[in-house]
């Protein structure tokens, strides 16, 4: 039997004041981590290795950055908030799968 840890970093802190976050640049990169990490974990989750439910607080996690980029849009100039808001409805998106396919475990 392969006994494997998995580790997952959340930040539980209060997110909801944008001020803390500077720009959308810096926050992206987290939100691009967690759903490479989301994919992971589905991968685990189909393999028995962890619970749906883990996947699920990656997923709201996600869903929660990715809330606050959106709220950041605002500070971005007009072209890059248009580039912007494509990549985070990628993410989106790709989180959106994950759960579905998640569904099924």
């Amino acid at each position: 039997l392969n006994n494997k840890t998995t580790t997952i970093d959340i930040n539980f802190n209060n997110t909801s004041d944008t001020n803390e976050m500077t720009s959308v640049v810096e926050l992206f990169p987290k939100s691009r981590k967690l759903a490479y990490d989301l994919r992971q974990q589905l991968s685990q989750v189909q393999n028995n290795i962890i619970s749906a439910s883990v996947l699920n607080i990656t997923a709201d996690e996600l869903k929660r950055q990715l809330d606050i980029l959106e709220q950041l849009l605002h500070r971005e100039t007009p072209a890059q908030r248009e580039m912007w808001r494509r990549k985070i409805l990628e993410l989106r998106e790709e989180a959106l799968s994950v759960q579905r396919q998640s569904d099924y475990y």
